[in-house]
């Protein structure tokens, strides 16, 4: 059935005087939808302007997630904070929730993906559709960012929707186990995760229901990078960036930067080392989650230096590199070494002294691992090849 898109609201828009978040309503598929608008009291129509996509995560409104702060950052951004619907399983209700493509296997239930019947994507490019129509949008600055279910939306809709999209980031939110196309072009990815996450796990994107127990709902965090980095056929060393570790808040932040991809596209990753499922931001932490999306989002990061964590961790060097049997590591001190696969997995572990080390992964199926060292990432990522 063909979709007709009826705004309650006349969408011939005036300019507006001042900044606020105005409340539309639009009716798709035959429901009614809303979202919040915000338009800059700068915004003159004369200039093409970015867009940024604010999805709100499982049980959380658009009121509520419209106050993280990208109103406040500096430019001429439009910022759309939609609303998603109710879902109910079996009679009960669930909260708000996107048809993100994050499903498991539930007792009694089957396999399920929250509000799997309602057509999100749709929704979502009606809105940018409208804005297109109405405002001066910069085309090639088209932003989803997202926490939690939001952020399994944000991947959904890069995969699903790259041709509109220009970058995405997501908080805490991997890519659905029902998302399983291949992006339809390059989009330029920023990911979010603490190695503590009790709702979505870092190792298997493990959903933890409560009552019903803890059910995997898509990829783990390195997998949901490794995924993007390999598609943008990005390079596989990062450049890693440590933050200054300030704060005592019991966490330390890592970025890894995957750059040189197709179409000039890039990855990143910044894990939290003893993060949970939050929102961090400064002053409360070393980082501040909206800035550093807005960084990612304009191509203005940093590279701080000279910090405390840096100083902290041990010097290793790794040979050979790509590796079949055997792998040489040089320490500094003793220390104790682990490899990762890229669900996250821990494939060996072994404690060791100071000097030249040897690690056997003769036993090891091919393809990249992480080696961390006294539970830090060590920047090198290893190649297993047969």
């Amino acid at each position: 059935m063909k979709r007709t898109l009826l705004l309650s609201i006349v969408m011939t828009l005036t300019l507006v005087v001042t900044a606020q978040h105005v409340t539309r309503t639009m009716t798709w598929d035959g429901t009614e939808r809303q979202y919040l608008e915000y338009v800059p009291a700068s915004y003159t129509g004369e200039t093409p302007v970015p867009v940024i996509f604010c999805l709100h995560g499982l049980g959380d409104d658009m009121n509520n997630f419209s106050g993280v702060g990208f109103d406040y950052l500096p430019g001429n951004w439009i910022m759309i904070t939609p609303q998603a619907l109710v879902a109910s399983l079996s009679g009960y209700t669930i909260g708000t929730a996107w048809n993100s493509g994050a499903g498991a296997e539930l007792p009694f239930f089957g396999y399920t993906v929250l509000n799997a019947d309602v057509d999100d994507e749709g929704y979502l490019l009606a809105i940018l559709d409208s804005l297109e129509n109405n405002f001066n949008i910069n085309t090639d600055s088209v932003f989803f960012m997202g926490f939690s279910m939001g952020g399994f939306m944000s991947h959904k809709m890069a995969i699903r929707h790259g041709d509109r999209i220009t970058a995405i980031a997501s908080v805490n939110g991997t890519i659905g186990s029902d998302v399983t196309d291949e992006p339809i072009t390059n989009v330029n990815v920023l990911h979010f995760h603490g190695t503590a996450d009790q709702t979505i796990a870092y190792e298997d994107a493990a959903f933890n229901t409560g009552g019903m127990g803890t059910y995997t709902v898509g990829l783990g965090a390195e997998q949901t990078v490794e995924f993007w980095r390999a598609y943008n056929n990005c390079a596989i060393d990062p450049v890693v960036t440590y933050f200054p570790n300030t704060r005592e808040d019991g966490k330390t932040f890592e970025r890894y930067l995957y750059q040189d991809g197709d179409n000039n596209s890039y990855t990143a990753f910044i894990k939290i080392i003893g993060g949970d499922h939050e929102w961090y931001y400064e002053p409360q932490n070393d980082i501040d989650y909206t800035t550093e999306i807005y960084k990612f989002f304009t191509n203005t990061m940093d590279f701080p230096s000279g910090n405390n964590l840096t100083a902290a961790k041990p010097e290793i060097s790794v040979f050979p590199n790509p590796a079949t049997d055997v792998i040489a590591v040089n320490l500094d001190k003793a220390t104790s070494l682990s490899l990762f696969d890229i669900a996250g997995k821990c494939v060996l572990s072994q404690n060791f002294g100071a000097g030249l080390q040897y690690l056997n992964i003769a036993e090891l199926p091919a393809g990249i691992y992480m080696l961390q060292c006294d539970g830090e990432s060590v920047s090198t990522k290893i190649s297993v090849v047969r």
